[in-house]
């Protein structure tokens, strides 16, 4: 009898233990949010300076030749180059703020029935919720 009960407990706390482990939770789905091409050029971009730190540590300690230094710096500079031409263009092309709120509505469900209105003075389809032109300031006409 003692045996039995000594199995029972065991096996429950071993279900207890692995369970969770095989479980699929969708909350951990909806916890990851998606990068978009600006945060990978961001994350690249840290990469490429913590690599020239770890070039430039190696010289200092001696383990390169001058000429190697110079050749792989110079790459790793031209890269650090492209990557931040890469985010400027995005920048300039992108306003951040309405991509923002782009994103909070449509994550909230909130931006499905409302109309973008377009400013009278340049053409910009501005987010539901802007007074003002994200893109040259003047006042949006509600009608």
């Amino acid at each position: 009898m003692t045996y039995v009960i000594c199995a029972i407990l065991s096996s429950g706390v071993l279900a207890a233990i692995c369970v969770p482990l095989f479980r699929r939770d969708n909350a951990l789905e909806s916890a990851i949010i998606e990068e978009t091409e600006w945060d990978l050029l961001q994350r690249r971009k840290e990469i490429l300076l913590g690599n020239i730190q770890d070039l430039d540590f190696e010289y200092k300690c001696g383990k390169l030749s001058q000429s190697d230094y110079q050749q792989v710096r110079s790459e790793m500079t031209n890269d650090v180059a492209v990557v931040l031409e890469h985010i400027e263009q995005l920048e300039k092309a992108l306003d951040l703020d309405v991509l923002i709120r782009r994103e909070t509505d449509s994550r909230k469900g909130s931006g499905k029935a409302k109309v973008q209105p377009v400013c009278v003075s340049c053409g910009t389809k501005n987010p539901p919720s802007n007074k003002f032109c994200s893109e040259c300031g003047a006042r949006l006409n509600r009608s």
